[in-house]
């Protein structure tokens, strides 16, 4: 649309009629631009993760807690090597707190790893 309404202002012509009445939901189109494109990014990641993975469910590994439930029965941890991020379900979970967790799942074709707790 920019490029559009820049050449017809630069060639002295009027601003075609669709890219006029396009720009109003301009901001609306690229935001979900912006969430499919960070959607599709983190679908990526997820599946890059549970392959590196995979053949590691049932491995200790330290982690640190970077999300908790409400309840702190669960939340988010990130492994310290290799630097993934998934679920963890364990009793007790603390923000920052360093944590061993054991790999439960790690499921490509459903692009999740989830850990528990071990200590």
């Amino acid at each position: 649309y920019a490029t559009e309404v820049c050449l017809a202002l630069a060639a002295g012509r009027p601003v075609p009629g669709w890219a006029r009445e396009a720009l109003p939901g301009l901001p609306e189109t690229m935001q979900r631009a912006l969430r499919r494109a960070a959607d599709v990014d983190h679908a990526c990641v997820d599946l890059v993760e549970a392959l590196l993975l995979r053949d590691h469910v049932g491995d200790v590994f330290d982690a640190v807690v970077v999300d908790v439930n409400g309840d702190r029965t669960g939340g988010r941890v990130q492994l310290v090597a290799p630097p993934v991020f998934g679920r963890c379900e364990g009793a007790d979970l603390q923000l920052g707190e360093q944590v061993k967790v054991r790999l439960e799942e790690a499921d490509p074709a459903r692009r999740r790893v989830r850990f528990s707790r071990t200590e």
